[in-house]
């Protein structure tokens, strides 16, 4: 009996091998690697893109109505009216508190950062385009004239120092400025640059600087005409003594035990 040679591009089978049978077998086995090589090591199968199609439709109009709704998160939306913090439960209430010349200088210094681009560092000014504040006599001599520069912003000629300016400084913001905040400006601006006047106004005197200011005849920037009647202007009441120590926010004459 002759032997015909093996093909090598086809099976060698068996007369008992059953071709359909093992052609099924071999799919099943396909079928199963597939799906194995589909499951992560953590046993979870991959997210379907319509899935996250899906959900990141709904994340998108959920944030959009969330942050079109005005008072969703507001302050008063979670606290009741009239909330207070409650004392600490052995009793003591913490105060922040600082010395006032202290505490003016360096919340009048972090307030000028905003004067510095004209005024300069050193208050001297800008030669021929922003007055100094260093010796000048609007500064010295009344609160009053550094109040409403900073209140309202100053227009027109002005005289500094043997030196005519004539600029347009807008308003500072004073008129936004808690009490405190204006007077320790005024402080830092009054008691640095060589200009030593040294008196402390405490948030009482600041209010009676906002009153003349509400009583103004005129609109807008002031101009060196308005000024000139405040020069040597003081104010009425008793400025804060130095060392005295004050609460932070609010400038109260705290108790020294």
């Amino acid at each position: 009996m002759s032997v015909q040679p093996i093909d090598p591009k086809k099976p060698d089978l068996e007369e008992s091998t059953n071709v359909s049978l093992q052609h099924a077998d071999v799919m099943r086995s396909a079928g199963a690697a597939s799906r194995e090589k589909q499951v992560r090591e953590n046993g979870l199968e991959p997210v379907s893109m319509w899935i996250f199609i899906t959900g990141s439709i709904i994340a998108i109009i959920a944030g959009s109505v969330l942050f079109k709704s005005s008072s969703l998160l507001e302050y008063d939306s979670f606290v009741a009216s009239g909330y207070t913090q409650k004392d600490d439960p052995g009793g003591a209430t913490t105060v922040p508190s600082a010395e006032i010349e202290s505490l003016y200088m360096s919340m009048g210094k972090a307030k000028y950062t905003g004067c510095i681009a004209c005024h300069g560092a050193d208050g001297n000014g800008t030669p021929g385009a922003f007055p100094p504040l260093a010796g000048a006599k609007w500064v010295k001599e009344s609160p009053i004239i550094p109040a409403f520069a900073i209140i309202h912003g100053v227009k027109g000629a002005i005289e500094v120092q043997g030196s005519t300016y004539n600029g347009n400084m807008p308003s500072q913001g004073g008129d936004t400025m808690g009490d405190l905040e204006l007077a320790a400006l005024i402080y830092y601006i009054q008691n640095s640059f060589g200009n030593k006047v040294g008196v402390l106004y405490t948030p009482e005197q600041i209010g009676q600087i906002r009153k003349l200011s509400n009583e103004r005849s005129e609109s807008g920037q002031v101009t060196a005409a308005e000024l000139t009647k405040y020069l040597g202007k003081k104010l009425d009441g008793d400025s804060f003594e130095p060392g005295t120590i004050v609460n932070k926010k609010t400038g109260e004459i705290l108790e020294v035990e």
